[in-house]
C-alpha cells in the first residue's frame, strides 16, 4: 500500500516573479476602480505572504472584471463648501491630486473605500484649505501617509498603526492649511 505524499513546498524566492505579476494585476485593478485602497492593501499583503502558486491565484481569482456599477462617479479634483462640511465615505472616486476648499466647515475623508482613478507612481495628494474647521483623514492600515501644512490655531495629530507598509500601495500626502481648526490623520 502506498501513501500519497503531500506536495513539496515551493521555495519562497521562486515565487517572486509570480508575486510581482500578481501585484501588478492588483495595481491595475485599483487604478481601474475595481478595488478600493483598503481592498488593495489587504490583497497585496496576501501576495507577499503566499507560500505557493495556488495562494497567489486565490488573491486575484475573484477580481471584478469591470468597474463595479455605481462604484464611482467621475472624480472631481476640487471639493468646495462655503458653510458646511465635506464628507466622503464608502466607495468614492479620488484623483491623485485633490483639493478641498472651505470657509467654515469640517473635512472628513475616509480613503479606505476610495478608488484612485488615475494610475501612476506619484503620491496621492489631498490639499485642504480652510478658514475655520477640522480635518479628519482615515487611510487603510499599511499605507504610508504624512500630514504637512500650516495651522495657526489648532492641533495636528498623526495616529497611524505601527504595521509594515504594504508593497505597491501609494504614498498619501495630506497638506492642511487652516487658520482655526484641528488636523488629524489616522489609520484604521
Amino acid at each position: 500500500m502506498t501513501v500519497a505524499q503531500p506536495p513539496e513546498p515551493t521555495p519562497p524566492e521562486s515565487l517572486d516573479p509570480q508575486r510581482r505579476s500578481t501585484q501588478a494585476q492588483l495595481e491595475r485593478a485599483v487604478g481601474e476602480g475595481r478595488l478600493t485602497l483598503d481592498e488593495f492593501t489587504d490583497r497585496a499583503a496576501l501576495v507577499w505572504k503566499a507560500q505557493n502558486p495556488g495562494d497567489l491565484d486565490a488573491v486575484v481569482a475573484d477580481l471584478p472584471p469591470a468597474p463595479v456599477v455605481g462604484s464611482t462617479s467621475p472624480a472631481r479634483s476640487t471639493l468646495v463648501s462655503v458653510i458646511g462640511d465635506i464628507r466622503r465615505r464608502g466607495r468614492w472616486a479620488l484623483r491623485r491630486k485633490t483639493t478641498a476648499v472651505l470657509l467654515i466647515g469640517d473635512v472628513e475623508l475616509d480613503l479606505r473605500g476610495a478608488v484612485v482613478t488615475e494610475q501612476g507612481s506619484e503620491p496621492v495628494t489631498v490639499d485642504v484649505w480652510s478658514i475655520i474647521g477640522d480635518t479628519d483623514i482615515v487611510v487603510p492600515e499599511g499605507v504610508e501617509a504624512e500630514l504637512v501644512g500650516f495651522t495657526l490655531l489648532g492641533d495636528r495629530r498623526v495616529d497611524l498603526a505601527p504595521v509594515p507598509r504594504v508593497p505597491g500601495t501609494p504614498t498619501v500626502r495630506i497638506r492642511v492649511f487652516s487658520l482655526l481648526g484641528d488636523a488629524k490623520l489616522r489609520s484604521s
